[in-house]
């Protein structure tokens, strides 16, 4: 299905089952089959899965403007408030969860049930007060370093077959341009939602991997020991998505948590 939003660019998502809503924010270059793992458990458990991709990504609509994550927290507003999505559980993979922490700043009296973010710490540029960027990115070199990126194993042991052989389908009817989103992602590394995060007013699960190839785990504890509403949820032998890695482990933490 679409949806088409403010600016005319169509949103292409998914909707499975009845109940609570959870929706699933993918991260830079990715797709919104990346949760495929999550829908059948979260729907037997009750939960109505709903999955989307953001514009420039997928089937969505391409936009060659597009130059800062700004709009994409925008969009996520757009499509919650369109498809009158109320109190929802946001879930959100990499620049996913970005969007989720930029929505939460700017978006303060949307209804939050609950949210997960996943391996995406809230600053990505390293400075001498925080280490806990992406990779060894600073202010002076992080175009060098995101250029570089072709050169890590994302993943620890590669995706689940299901989950890698229903993305391997997505990625072959709509590939994606990281040249042409470079703006995009220039953007995403810009942004600090450190101050977003901290003062959180919802339940909020930071999932951390210990082999991430991006990221220090340590960043969750930085936000745990300050805000009783943060939990962690530290998983083993996966890399960045963890959600197609250890499909089963993600999934029993994260149900654990929201149904608290």
């Amino acid at each position: 299905m679409n949806i088409t939003i403010e600016d005319n660019i169509n949103l292409n998502y998914h909707v499975y089952g009845q109940g609570q809503p959870i929706v699933f924010i993918h991260g830079f270059g990715g797709y919104q089959q990346i949760w495929h793992g999550q829908i059948n458990f979260f729907v037997e458990n009750g939960y109505q899965v709903i999955t989307y991709d953001q514009r420039n990504h997928g089937a969505s609509s391409k936009d060659t403007n597009l130059d800062s994550i700004d709009v994409l927290i925008d969009d996520l507003y757009e499509f919650l408030r369109k498809l009158e999505i109320k109190n929802p559980i946001l879930v959100g993979h990499s620049m996913g969860a970005s969007v989720i922490y930029g929505f939460l700043a700017k978006y303060t009296d949307y209804p939050v049930q609950k949210v997960v973010v996943v391996d995406q710490s809230p600053k990505m540029f390293n400075t001498p007060s925080w280490k806990y960027g992406y990779r060894d990115a600073t202010r002076a070199n992080y175009k060098y370093v995101l250029s570089d990126e072709n050169r890590v194993k994302e993943t620890l042991n590669g995706l689940e077959d299901e989950v890698f052989n229903v993305l391997k389908v997505a990625k072959t009817q709509n590939p994606f341009s990281k040249i042409d989103n470079l703006p995009l992602l220039y953007s995403h590394t810009k942004k600090d939602w450190r101050k977003a995060l901290l003062n959180v007013k919802v339940d909020t699960l930071i999932v951390t991997v210990k082999q991430s190839p991006y990221f220090n785990e340590g960043f969750a504890k930085e936000f745990c020991d300050h805000n009783p509403k943060i939990k962690q949820l530290s998983i083993d032998k996966s890399g960045h998505c963890v959600m197609a890695e250890q499909v089963a482990k993600f999934n029993r933490g994260v149900l654990d948590f929201i149904k608290k």
